[in-house]
Protein backbone atom coordinates (compact mmCIF):
# COMPACT_ATOMS: atom_id res chain seq x y z
CA UNK A 1 0.00 0.00 0.00
CA UNK A 2 1.22 3.50 -0.92
CA UNK A 3 0.48 6.58 1.24
CA UNK A 4 -0.18 9.62 0.27
CA UNK A 5 -1.00 13.51 0.84
CA UNK A 6 -3.60 15.16 -1.05
CA UNK A 7 -5.19 18.55 -1.14
CA UNK A 8 -9.10 18.29 0.02
CA UNK A 9 -11.93 20.68 -0.17
CA UNK A 10 -13.39 19.68 3.28
CA UNK A 11 -16.33 21.82 2.88
CA UNK A 12 -17.81 25.12 0.48
CA UNK A 13 -15.37 27.25 0.49
CA UNK A 14 -12.67 25.16 3.42
CA UNK A 15 -9.20 23.59 2.09
CA UNK A 16 -7.38 21.19 4.08
CA UNK A 17 -5.17 18.04 3.68
CA UNK A 18 -5.10 14.79 4.40
CA UNK A 19 -3.28 11.45 4.14
CA UNK A 20 -4.75 8.58 2.00
CA UNK A 21 -3.51 5.24 0.88
CA UNK A 22 -3.69 4.34 -2.61
CA UNK A 23 -5.16 0.55 -3.98
CA UNK A 24 -3.06 -2.20 -4.43
CA UNK A 25 -1.66 -1.28 -8.04
CA UNK A 26 -2.40 -3.77 -10.56
CA UNK A 27 -0.59 -4.97 -13.62
CA UNK A 28 -1.91 -2.83 -15.54
CA UNK A 29 -1.14 0.35 -13.87
CA UNK A 30 1.86 2.66 -13.31
CA UNK A 31 2.82 4.48 -10.21
CA UNK A 32 3.61 7.77 -10.93
CA UNK A 33 5.57 10.39 -8.46
CA UNK A 34 3.64 14.01 -8.91
CA UNK A 35 6.09 17.08 -9.73
CA UNK A 36 3.56 19.88 -9.96
CA UNK A 37 -0.16 20.74 -10.43
CA UNK A 38 -1.71 23.20 -11.98
CA UNK A 39 -4.77 25.11 -10.75
CA UNK A 40 -7.77 25.40 -13.30
CA UNK A 41 -8.23 28.04 -11.57
CA UNK A 42 -12.12 29.18 -12.44
CA UNK A 43 -13.33 25.13 -12.62
CA UNK A 44 -11.53 24.19 -8.79
CA UNK A 45 -12.72 27.86 -7.50
CA UNK A 46 -15.95 26.61 -8.96
CA UNK A 47 -16.25 23.28 -7.53
CA UNK A 48 -14.92 24.80 -4.27
CA UNK A 49 -18.38 26.96 -3.89
CA UNK A 50 -20.16 23.58 -4.43
CA UNK A 51 -20.81 24.16 -8.39
CA UNK A 52 -20.68 21.30 -10.74
CA UNK A 53 -22.31 18.68 -8.42
CA UNK A 54 -19.72 19.17 -5.50
CA UNK A 55 -22.10 20.46 -3.26
CA UNK A 56 -23.26 17.32 -1.63
CA UNK A 57 -19.63 14.96 -2.21
CA UNK A 58 -17.78 17.30 0.29
CA UNK A 59 -14.74 16.38 1.10
CA UNK A 60 -13.17 15.60 -2.11
CA UNK A 61 -9.44 15.83 -3.89
CA UNK A 62 -9.87 18.60 -6.39
CA UNK A 63 -7.42 18.97 -9.62
CA UNK A 64 -6.89 17.38 -13.04
CA UNK A 65 -3.67 18.79 -14.72
CA UNK A 66 -0.76 17.20 -12.98
CA UNK A 67 2.95 16.01 -14.32
CA UNK A 68 4.93 12.97 -12.58
CA UNK A 69 7.77 10.52 -12.76
CA UNK A 70 6.67 7.36 -13.80
CA UNK A 71 8.47 5.44 -10.04
CA UNK A 72 6.86 1.28 -10.70
CA UNK A 73 5.63 -0.08 -13.68
CA UNK A 74 3.03 -3.53 -13.78
CA UNK A 75 4.06 -6.21 -15.53
CA UNK A 76 1.31 -5.76 -18.30
CA UNK A 77 2.51 -2.01 -19.05
CA UNK A 78 4.46 -1.53 -22.43
CA UNK A 79 6.08 1.54 -23.78
CA UNK A 80 6.61 3.16 -20.77
CA UNK A 81 9.39 3.33 -18.80
CA UNK A 82 10.50 4.40 -14.89
CA UNK A 83 12.09 7.70 -14.91
CA UNK A 84 9.52 8.71 -17.58
CA UNK A 85 7.61 12.33 -16.74
CA UNK A 86 4.11 12.27 -17.75
CA UNK A 87 1.01 14.26 -18.20
CA UNK A 88 -2.04 12.75 -17.24
CA UNK A 89 -5.85 12.35 -15.93
CA UNK A 90 -5.89 10.54 -12.77
CA UNK A 91 -8.67 8.06 -12.22
CA UNK A 92 -8.13 5.97 -9.44
CA UNK A 93 -8.23 7.88 -6.27
CA UNK A 94 -7.13 7.36 -2.94
CA UNK A 95 -9.33 5.33 -0.71
CA UNK A 96 -12.33 6.79 1.56
CA UNK A 97 -12.85 9.80 -0.41
CA UNK A 98 -14.06 10.96 -3.04
CA UNK A 99 -11.99 12.16 -6.35
CA UNK A 100 -12.88 15.43 -8.60
CA UNK A 101 -10.92 14.34 -10.25
CA UNK A 102 -8.12 13.86 -7.55
CA UNK A 103 -4.79 15.21 -9.21
CA UNK A 104 -4.20 17.48 -6.36
CA UNK A 105 -1.87 14.60 -4.76
CA UNK A 106 1.32 13.43 -4.39
CA UNK A 107 1.23 9.96 -6.04
CA UNK A 108 -1.16 8.37 -8.57
CA UNK A 109 -1.98 5.13 -9.76
CA UNK A 110 -1.92 5.57 -13.86
CA UNK A 111 -3.47 2.92 -16.35
CA UNK A 112 -4.62 3.68 -19.82
CA UNK A 113 -7.82 4.36 -18.77
CA UNK A 114 -6.00 7.84 -17.56
CA UNK A 115 -4.17 8.35 -20.84
CA UNK A 116 -0.72 9.60 -20.10
CA UNK A 117 0.79 11.66 -22.19
CA UNK A 118 4.76 11.15 -22.73
CA UNK A 119 6.40 14.20 -22.58
CA UNK A 120 9.87 15.20 -24.90
CA UNK A 121 12.93 13.40 -23.17
CA UNK A 122 15.28 15.74 -21.25
CA UNK A 123 11.79 17.66 -20.50
CA UNK A 124 11.39 20.28 -17.54
CA UNK A 125 8.15 19.12 -15.95
CA UNK A 126 7.51 22.88 -14.81
CA UNK A 127 7.21 23.55 -18.06
CA UNK A 128 4.54 21.12 -19.55
CA UNK A 129 2.66 21.23 -16.17
CA UNK A 130 0.05 23.51 -18.36
CA UNK A 131 -0.61 21.46 -21.33
CA UNK A 132 -3.38 19.98 -19.72
CA UNK A 133 -4.96 23.10 -19.48
CA UNK A 134 -3.98 24.70 -22.94
CA UNK A 135 -5.04 21.91 -24.46
CA UNK A 136 -8.40 22.99 -23.69
CA UNK A 137 -7.86 26.63 -25.04
CA UNK A 138 -6.18 24.86 -28.57
CA UNK A 139 -8.96 22.61 -29.04
CA UNK A 140 -10.96 25.95 -29.26
CA UNK A 141 -8.96 27.64 -31.63
CA UNK A 142 -8.58 24.80 -33.73
CA UNK A 143 -12.23 24.61 -34.00
CA UNK A 144 -11.83 27.80 -35.34
CA UNK A 145 -9.71 27.23 -38.19
CA UNK A 146 -7.87 30.47 -37.63
CA UNK A 147 -6.86 32.49 -40.93
CA UNK A 148 -4.07 34.67 -40.85
CA UNK A 149 -4.64 38.14 -41.05
CA UNK A 150 -7.96 38.02 -39.15
CA UNK A 151 -9.71 39.61 -36.47
CA UNK A 152 -10.00 37.41 -33.61
CA UNK A 153 -11.29 38.82 -30.15
CA UNK A 154 -10.66 36.76 -27.14
CA UNK A 155 -13.52 37.90 -24.27
CA UNK A 156 -12.11 36.64 -20.62
CA UNK A 157 -7.87 36.87 -19.92
CA UNK A 158 -8.30 33.74 -17.41
CA UNK A 159 -5.87 30.95 -18.31
CA UNK A 160 -8.39 29.97 -20.83
CA UNK A 161 -8.65 33.31 -22.34
CA UNK A 162 -5.13 33.79 -22.20
CA UNK A 163 -4.15 30.56 -23.91
CA UNK A 164 -6.52 31.54 -26.73
CA UNK A 165 -5.50 34.74 -26.91
CA UNK A 166 -1.55 33.64 -27.62
CA UNK A 167 -2.22 30.72 -29.66
CA UNK A 168 -4.51 33.14 -31.87
CA UNK A 169 -1.49 35.30 -32.66
CA UNK A 170 1.09 32.41 -32.94
CA UNK A 171 -1.26 32.21 -36.25
CA UNK A 172 -1.33 35.54 -37.36
CA UNK A 173 -4.40 36.91 -36.42
CA UNK A 174 -4.75 40.05 -35.24
CA UNK A 175 -5.97 39.67 -31.64
CA UNK A 176 -8.19 41.94 -29.63
CA UNK A 177 -8.23 41.19 -25.65
CA UNK A 178 -11.05 41.89 -23.32
CA UNK A 179 -10.93 41.60 -19.67
CA UNK A 180 -12.49 43.53 -16.49
CA UNK A 181 -8.78 43.13 -15.15
CA UNK A 182 -6.20 45.83 -16.16
CA UNK A 183 -3.80 43.32 -14.83
CA UNK A 184 -4.84 40.56 -17.10
CA UNK A 185 -5.02 42.86 -20.18
CA UNK A 186 -1.70 44.10 -19.48
CA UNK A 187 -0.07 40.59 -18.84
CA UNK A 188 -2.20 39.91 -22.59
CA UNK A 189 0.45 41.93 -24.33
CA UNK A 190 3.16 39.46 -23.65
CA UNK A 191 1.25 37.13 -25.84
CA UNK A 192 1.36 39.06 -28.49
CA UNK A 193 -1.97 40.45 -28.89
CA UNK A 194 -2.83 43.75 -31.01
CA UNK A 195 -4.60 45.34 -28.61
CA UNK A 196 -6.42 45.69 -25.02
CA UNK A 197 -9.77 46.55 -24.24
CA UNK A 198 -11.47 47.12 -20.77
CA UNK A 199 -14.28 45.41 -20.50
CA UNK A 200 -16.09 47.67 -17.89
CA UNK A 201 -15.81 51.20 -20.76
CA UNK A 202 -19.06 52.56 -21.53
CA UNK A 203 -18.22 52.34 -25.02
CA UNK A 204 -15.76 48.68 -24.93
CA UNK A 205 -18.20 47.45 -27.93
CA UNK A 206 -17.47 50.63 -29.94
CA UNK A 207 -14.02 50.41 -29.10
CA UNK A 208 -13.65 46.51 -30.03
CA UNK A 209 -15.62 47.38 -33.24
CA UNK A 210 -12.99 50.40 -33.87
CA UNK A 211 -10.23 47.98 -33.76
CA UNK A 212 -12.22 45.09 -35.87
CA UNK A 213 -13.35 47.16 -38.80
CA UNK A 214 -16.71 46.14 -38.79
CA UNK A 215 -16.75 42.77 -36.54
CA UNK A 216 -14.18 40.16 -36.22
CA UNK A 217 -14.09 36.48 -37.97
CA UNK A 218 -13.21 34.79 -35.12
CA UNK A 219 -15.01 35.55 -31.23
CA UNK A 220 -13.68 33.74 -28.16
CA UNK A 221 -15.66 33.84 -25.26
CA UNK A 222 -14.00 32.69 -22.38
CA UNK A 223 -15.20 34.69 -19.42
CA UNK A 224 -17.94 31.95 -18.84
CA UNK A 225 -20.22 34.70 -18.09
CA UNK A 226 -23.55 35.68 -19.68
CA UNK A 227 -22.51 39.56 -20.48
CA UNK A 228 -19.66 38.39 -22.10
CA UNK A 229 -22.13 36.31 -24.28
CA UNK A 230 -24.16 38.73 -25.16
CA UNK A 231 -21.03 40.65 -26.16
CA UNK A 232 -19.88 38.01 -28.28
CA UNK A 233 -22.82 37.98 -30.29
CA UNK A 234 -22.57 41.77 -30.68
CA UNK A 235 -18.96 41.59 -32.33
CA UNK A 236 -19.00 38.92 -34.85
CA UNK A 237 -18.30 40.70 -38.53
CA UNK A 238 -21.62 40.72 -40.19
CA UNK A 239 -22.68 39.42 -43.69
CA UNK A 240 -25.58 41.97 -44.44
CA UNK A 241 -27.73 42.66 -47.63
CA UNK A 242 -25.91 45.22 -49.94
CA UNK A 243 -27.62 48.33 -51.16
CA UNK A 244 -25.75 49.10 -54.51
CA UNK A 245 -27.78 52.37 -54.80
CA UNK A 246 -30.55 53.85 -52.93
CA UNK A 247 -33.03 52.53 -55.97
CA UNK A 248 -31.28 48.82 -56.16
CA UNK A 249 -32.09 46.41 -53.80
CA UNK A 250 -28.39 43.69 -54.44
CA UNK A 251 -27.81 40.24 -51.87
CA UNK A 252 -24.50 38.87 -52.36
CA UNK A 253 -24.36 35.60 -54.11
CA UNK A 254 -24.02 32.67 -51.05
CA UNK A 255 -21.45 31.08 -53.19
CA UNK A 256 -19.25 33.88 -51.86
CA UNK A 257 -20.19 33.84 -48.47
CA UNK A 258 -20.29 29.87 -47.47
CA UNK A 259 -17.16 28.51 -45.73
CA UNK A 260 -16.63 31.84 -44.53
CA UNK A 261 -18.71 32.47 -41.76
CA UNK A 262 -17.69 34.36 -38.85
CA UNK A 263 -17.03 31.80 -35.80
CA UNK A 264 -18.14 32.30 -31.97
CA UNK A 265 -16.15 29.76 -29.73
CA UNK A 266 -18.12 29.12 -26.39
CA UNK A 267 -14.53 28.22 -24.35
CA UNK A 268 -16.08 29.27 -21.23
CA UNK A 269 -18.11 27.13 -18.51
CA UNK A 270 -21.66 28.61 -17.29
CA UNK A 271 -23.70 28.19 -14.22
CA UNK A 272 -26.26 30.82 -15.72
CA UNK A 273 -28.61 29.35 -18.41
CA UNK A 274 -27.84 31.06 -21.61
CA UNK A 275 -30.16 31.83 -23.88
CA UNK A 276 -30.33 33.14 -27.90
CA UNK A 277 -32.21 34.19 -30.41
CA UNK A 278 -30.33 34.55 -33.97
CA UNK A 279 -32.08 36.69 -35.87
CA UNK A 280 -32.12 39.65 -33.33
CA UNK A 281 -28.58 38.66 -31.43
CA UNK A 282 -26.32 38.15 -34.13
CA UNK A 283 -27.83 39.76 -37.08
CA UNK A 284 -25.81 38.20 -39.91
CA UNK A 285 -26.84 35.62 -42.52
CA UNK A 286 -24.62 32.82 -41.37
CA UNK A 287 -22.78 32.26 -37.71
CA UNK A 288 -20.85 28.75 -36.71
CA UNK A 289 -21.08 27.99 -33.28
CA UNK A 290 -18.96 26.46 -31.79
CA UNK A 291 -19.05 24.85 -28.08
CA UNK A 292 -15.74 22.69 -27.96
CA UNK A 293 -16.04 19.68 -25.50
CA UNK A 294 -13.56 18.48 -23.16
CA UNK A 295 -10.06 17.83 -25.06
CA UNK A 296 -9.07 14.89 -26.09
CA UNK A 297 -5.74 13.07 -26.05
CA UNK A 298 -4.83 14.78 -29.48
CA UNK A 299 -5.02 18.07 -28.36
CA UNK A 300 -2.69 17.11 -25.38
CA UNK A 301 -0.14 15.81 -27.74
CA UNK A 302 -0.74 19.13 -29.52
CA UNK A 303 -0.28 21.21 -26.70
CA UNK A 304 2.82 19.20 -25.27
CA UNK A 305 4.16 19.72 -29.00
CA UNK A 306 3.14 23.38 -29.09
CA UNK A 307 5.28 23.89 -25.62
CA UNK A 308 8.16 21.86 -27.02
CA UNK A 309 8.45 23.90 -30.31
CA UNK A 310 7.77 27.53 -28.31
CA UNK A 311 4.54 28.30 -29.66
CA UNK A 312 3.33 28.30 -26.57
CA UNK A 313 5.88 29.76 -23.76
CA UNK A 314 4.82 27.97 -20.73
CA UNK A 315 6.74 30.45 -18.25
CA UNK A 316 4.66 33.27 -19.40
CA UNK A 317 1.73 31.27 -18.23
CA UNK A 318 2.85 30.34 -14.95
CA UNK A 319 2.01 33.26 -12.19
CA UNK A 320 3.36 31.51 -9.17
CA UNK A 321 4.91 28.32 -8.26
CA UNK A 322 4.37 27.55 -4.28
CA UNK A 323 4.64 24.88 -1.79
CA UNK A 324 1.82 22.15 -2.06
CA UNK A 325 0.82 23.18 1.62
CA UNK A 326 0.24 26.45 1.02
CA UNK A 327 -3.34 25.41 -1.21
CA UNK A 328 -5.25 27.29 1.38
CA UNK A 329 -3.73 30.40 1.01
CA UNK A 330 -3.40 29.96 -2.67
CA UNK A 331 -7.02 28.91 -3.51
CA UNK A 332 -8.29 31.47 -1.10
CA UNK A 333 -6.27 34.33 -2.89
CA UNK A 334 -7.70 32.93 -6.48
CA UNK A 335 -10.84 32.75 -4.78
CA UNK A 336 -11.35 36.64 -3.69
CA UNK A 337 -8.60 38.41 -5.47
CA UNK A 338 -8.64 36.48 -9.05
CA UNK A 339 -7.31 39.80 -10.38
CA UNK A 340 -4.27 39.97 -8.23
CA UNK A 341 -3.27 36.47 -9.11
CA UNK A 342 -3.35 34.95 -12.88
CA UNK A 343 -2.38 30.83 -11.83
CA UNK A 344 -1.30 28.81 -9.69
CA UNK A 345 1.27 25.43 -9.71
CA UNK A 346 1.27 23.89 -6.57
CA UNK A 347 5.27 22.11 -6.02
CA UNK A 348 4.61 18.62 -4.60
CA UNK A 349 8.74 17.89 -5.03
CA UNK A 350 10.29 20.37 -2.77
Amino acid sequence: MTTIHAIVFEDTNKVGFGTFTLPEMNDNQMLVKTHYTFVSSGTETRVLGGHYGASDKFPLIPGYAAVGEVVQIGVNVKGYRVGDFLSYNPQTGPKGIYSQWGGQASMHLVGGEDKPVLLPKGADPLNYVVSQVAAISLRGVMAAQPQRDECAVVIGQGVIGAFSAGLLASQGCRVIAVDLSESRLNRSLSYGVHACVQASDPDALERILAYCDGGANIVIEASGSSQGVTLAHKLIRKTPNVFRDPKTYYVNPISGIVGHWPRIVYQGTYIEKLSLDPRADLNSEGVLLLMPGDRGNEDRLNAVEAIRTRMIDPRVYIDRVVPYTEAASAYEQLRLHPNDVFSVVFDWIS
